[in-house]
């Protein structure tokens, strides 16, 4: 690109997202774009005449067609050509306002959409607006997005299919009306599905039947944790920084997490150990439907006296335990399992006053993209439970995070050792749709931790699974120092106080860095700078009521570590969600709605914030769109 389409790039896109034409009142001392447009508007970009005839729009493409979720964008492009000069060019696809650009000053628009659409087909609209209001639009294209699982899009996760039928376990999402499909015993809520077998043969039936969202392998899962001579001293990474002892949250911190109750989903507790005596306050068996708390494999027992063991062994002594097997004695579930799991949990919330759930199990390999496991540990962090999940066991290749680790509102917890060296086993980001993970590390190299079957003894584990139980033991002595925060409260104040290892800032190897719940716990009781909440202050528009047709141009006022902000124009008949930008960097951002093709009537102008660690906050004001003039 030369020096001048550069230039003439950066005026452009100045132009189109922060409202040139109007001037937003309450705004204007401290958007210098705003002041910018309005000086300038009436002395160059207004025009001399209206020729009343729309823009023409031509050759539009969409390169791919189909993109699967967590792929990268896809380039769409539109010739428009108008005989005075064009306003804006923008491409409506799944009611997203997707900016589109004339970097050639050619005639030639380009913009791009993500892949972080629901699978299905999407129209996609072209909407062009000359410098006199005259509009035209063109719904010639269209973009399929794909789930990653199921890339012919026939409703049957690709490695399902030709089976030669035999009996497969499956788990169907559907609607919730299918009594045909499956029992009430089948069936789970944190997800809408049910769990079944069935031949492979009667598969395309069931994904033909009206309700049904899809039908997804019921996959292994296993518990994240390997013996000292399985781990020993080689999976250690040679690569060491400079070493230093890392923050034990294991030490007394003042706190214990009374009151504070943790859900333990693993290979079950032994109830008889020394360690978890008095701890353990529930038990749910999804395995052997036994009622008094066990442990035949010795994980899930290593696991809940690191959250809440006696005082030196867990993180978290003064804490309750709801512990549910759903491993058996190999130390692995199938996927469905876990879903009863986490619906359990919800169900029983209230009851023994459940905060956080401590998750030390994963899949068996990489993901490629997002899983039900990831949908539903995202959906439990939405209903308010802070959801502790191991990275995996899978390092040290990049890419290498498991399911759920690659969850984005889970806090994603990587293996170090004591002097804050990475456990070589211990999964690597980015996830498959390019997100930073693990969130954070602790220790997890050696760990000595009850050993079910004996009254007193203690065993030695390496792997991320026993990182993960000390991190929620952790979020217990927050809860306990501070009980009103929210998951996403937890996760921020967990993450800004970690000890940065590695490269500078969050990677993809020690994530924000090693967990320091000294940090953390004084952090909250002073109520440190930096570690608030972002928050949405305020919304101007430019009017209370425009003619369609006329411009909208909306700005918001926000402050704190933002991941992104959306207006949503809510209306009689349709919705669209437009990015705003900051483009001055001064805490407002700006974004214009054009109101041509849309209906009269009373709207909404809702501005959605989502804080950078899962924080969300969103205001709304009326707005009036009338008859054209």
């Amino acid at each position: 690109m030369n020096s001048s389409s550069f230039a003439y790039f950066i005026l452009l896109a100045g132009l189109l997202s922060c409202a040139a034409a109007f001037p937003v009142q309450n705004a204007l001392d401290n958007n210098k774009a705003s002041i910018w447009f309005e000086k300038e508007y009436d002395s160059y970009f207004k025009p001399n005449a209206d020729d009343g005839m729309p823009p023409v729009i031509y050759g539009v493409s969409v390169n791919p067609s189909a993109l699967k979720t967590g792929a990268p964008r896809s380039e769409i492009n539109a010739f428009v050509h108008d005989a005075g000069s064009i306003e804006m060019v923008y491409a409506d696809i799944g009611n997203r306002m997707n900016l589109m650009l004339d970097l050639n000053q050619d005639g030639r628009y380009t913009g791009y959409c993500g892949s972080n659409l629901p699978p299905g087909a999407y129209k996609v609209t072209i909407v062009a607006i000359d410098k006199s209001g005259n509009a035209a639009k063109d719904e010639s294209a269209t973009l399929t997005i794909r789930d990653p699982n199921d890339l012919n899009g026939n409703g049957i996760e690709d490695s399902l299919e030709k089976q030669g039928g035999k009996d497969l376990r499956v788990i169907v999402l559907h609607d919730g009306n299918l009594s045909n499909v499956a029992t009430s015993a089948d069936r789970f809520h944190i997800l809408p599905g049910s769990a079944l077998t069935i031949s492979s043969d009667k598969l395309e039936k069931i994904a033909r039947t009206n309700g049904v969202r899809g039908i997804y392998k019921d996959q292994k899962l296993k518990v994240l944790a390997l013996p000292d001579e399985a781990s020993g001293p080689s999976t250690l990474s040679t690569s060491r920084h400079d070493p230093w002892n890392i923050d034990d949250p294991r030490m007394n911190k003042g706190y214990t997490g009374e009151g504070v109750t943790v859900a333990l989903i693993d290979t079950g507790a032994d109830r008889d150990h020394k360690t978890l005596a008095g701890k353990i306050v529930a038990f749910k068996d999804f395995v052997n439907n036994q009622t008094d708390s066990y442990d035949d494999n010795g994980h899930g027992s290593h696991c809940a006296s690191l959250v809440a063991g006696e005082a030196g062994t867990g993180v978290a002594p003064g804490a309750k335990l709801v512990v549910i097997k759903v491993m058996d004695r190999e130390g692995a579930c199938y996927l469905s399992d876990a879903l009863n799991a986490l619906d359990w949990c919800l169900e029983n919330k209230e009851r023994y006053g459940i905060r956080v759930v401590s998750f030390s199990v994963g899949g068996e390999s990489p993901s490629d993209g997002t899983s039900l496991l990831d949908e539903a540990c995202n959906k439990m962090v939405e209903k308010g439970l802070v959801m502790c999940v191991a990275a995996g066991n899978s390092g040290p290749a990049a890419s290498s995070i498991v399911i759920p680790g690659d969850a984005e509102n889970v806090i994603t917890v990587g293996a170090v050792d004591s002097s804050g060296t990475i456990f070589e086993l211990s999964s690597r980001g980015p996830t498959a749709k390019g997100d930073t993970k693990p969130d954070l590390v602790t220790l997890g190299v050696d760990v000595v931790s009850a050993l079910a079957g004996s009254k007193s003894g203690k065993s030695s584990l390496s792997g991320t699974s026993m990182a993960v139980p000390q991190v929620s033991g952790a979020v217990a002595l927050l809860l306990e120092a501070k009980p009103d925060l929210a998951p996403a409260d937890v996760k921020r104040v967990l993450l800004k106080t970690a000890d940065d290892l590695g490269p500078s800032g969050p990677d993809n190897v020690y994530g924000y860095g090693a967990l320091n719940l000294t940090g953390a716990l004084q952090s909250i009781s002073a109520t440190r700078s930096g570690l608030s909440p972002p928050v949405l202050e305020e919304i101007m528009l430019n009017r209370k009521d425009a003619s369609v047709g006329e411009p909208v141009m909306i700005e918001a006022r926000a402050l704190g570590d933002i991941r992104a902000i959306n207006a949503n124009i809510v209306g009689p008949d349709r919705n669209m969600e437009i990015p705003m930008d900051d483009f001055d960097g001064n805490g407002i951002f700006s974004a214009r709605w054009e109101t041509s093709f849309w209906t009269p009537g009373d709207y909404q102008v809702k501005i959605d914030l989502l804080g950078k660690f899962g924080e969300v906050d969103d205001k709304a004001v009326p707005f009036r769109l009338l008859e054209k003039e």
